[in-house]
């Protein structure tokens, strides 16, 4: 199996550069299937991916997340996320720690399922607690919508649908200390910072900011899927990248370093995470 992803690697030529987007070819990083303990079960498809520091955090519908070392390639533990049973469609790591004491930023899932809900965890290696809700209560969205952290700028954005148009609105990133006495932070339109159209997305997956610029996945094989890169600023589309020669349905999308790496659901087999990234060049 791993020669026919190499293949299929080999196979997708990438036209960013040629529209002023510095991203190279994308090469085949790893299928966490290999690096799975046979003991290790996985109910849930592969949807949101997260990095911070040398790990990856695979989140799976109704809440599994597999933990991997990216630097070493290497199993570390499988958990279920407290009080997540969403679909986890999205998930990035925020600036904010609950406390001195924990080893990452706080960690924020996309419910996903209608909800139009983010969990925010504290997160381990071993295993997590939820420590807020953050809800759009807006009238104006329809549909399932995302949530993705901007850490550079302490922004939250929330990818949703309005009036049949794909959109990204921000938003402040809400403090531990903005939540209620229920651990909710409830957001509408009125709170929004701005607001920028998301382009031709026909099946919205996972979602990344970074640098001014909007990473997201599209589509369901056997129809096209793609990854459209759009300017945050002026919504206008800087690429759209064909990712259909894999076969495979593009989920969660992250970065490290100079690295931009995109996570694959493969069907009918949720061990099998296939991982993709690309160079980003200076």
């Amino acid at each position: 199996m791993r020669t026919l992803y190499l293949i299929l690697a080999l196979c997708c030529t990438y036209t960013a550069v040629a529209q002023g987007l510095p991203l190279g070819k994308a090469k085949f990083y790893a299928n966490v299937e290999e690096l799975l303990p046979d003991s290790v079960e996985v109910k849930g498809s592969t949807q949101g991916f997260a990095i911070y520091g040398r790990y990856g955090f695979s989140a799976h519908d109704k809440g599994e997340c597999v933990v991997i070392d990216l630097k070493r390639k290497r199993f570390i533990s499988k958990f279920t996320l407290e009080g997540n049973t969403g679909h986890c469609n999205n998930a990035s790591f925020g600036v904010e720690r609950y406390s001195e004491e924990s080893p990452f930023p706080l960690l924020y899932v996309t419910e996903c399922r209608g909800d139009r809900v983010c969990y925010v965890n504290d997160v381990t290696l071993t295993g997590s607690r939820m420590v807020q809700k953050i809800c759009y209560d807006g009238n104006d969205a329809t549909g399932p919508a995302d949530w993705a952290v901007d850490r550079a700028n302490r922004l939250i954005y929330f990818y949703c649908t309005v009036n049949n148009v794909r959109t990204l609105k921000w938003f402040a990133l809400p403090r531990l200390t903005d939540s209620d006495a229920r651990g909710e932070v409830h957001l509408t339109d009125e709170d929004a910072l701005g607001s920028v159209t998301a382009g031709d997305i026909t099946i919205p997956q996972g979602s990344l900011i970074h640098r001014g610029r909007a990473y997201l996945p599209d589509g369901i094989p056997p129809r096209p899927t793609r990854l459209h890169v759009t300017d945050i600023k002026s919504g206008a589309s800087l690429a759209t990248i064909d990712l259909s020669h894999t076969g495979l349905e593009p989920e969660g999308v992250a970065v490290h370093r100079r690295w931009l790496y995109l996570s694959y659901h493969t069907p009918r087999n949720a061990r099998a995470n296939v991982i993709y990234r690309l160079k980003i060049k200076r």
